[in-house]
């Protein structure tokens, strides 16, 4: 055989060498991201039970109170207890040291000297 056949045989041997390291290689990688998506979908479908049970507590817990509405709503609205601001509180935590804000809700109104109403 002559060198050029040897050659040809040489860089056709090395190029399946190439494509067969290439195939292995991407045949791995494949595993690899099948093994993370397969743990990917475990962990989604745990979180779908979790919100499955957390969804069929929060039906119980609406179905539960359909009913209470439903036959004792009138007692219910009764014993229902006042509404209350938070956010605009005027007790004052310490008496000597508020903020400026709750210095100014207790400033009396311009030019009245007393909060008070005068008695005739």
């Amino acid at each position: 055989m002559s060198s050029d056949i040897w050659q040809v045989v040489l860089i056709d041997a090395l190029f399946l060498c190439m494509a067969a390291g290439m195939g292995l290689w991407f045949r791995a990688w494949l595993a690899r991201q099948q093994q993370h998506l397969d743990r990917r979908l475990d962990a989604l479908e745990a979180q779908h039970a979790r919100l499955e049970r957390v969804s069929g507590r929060l039906q119980t817990v609406s179905r539960v109170l359909e009913l209470m509405g439903r036959e004792g709503g009138e007692g219910l609205k009764e014993k229902r207890a006042p509404y209350r601001l938070r956010s605009r509180k005027l007790i004052l935590s310490r008496p000597g040291k508020c903020s400026v804000r709750e210095q100014n809700l207790w400033r009396l109104p311009s030019g009245s000297a007393s909060a008070w109403p005068r008695s005739n």
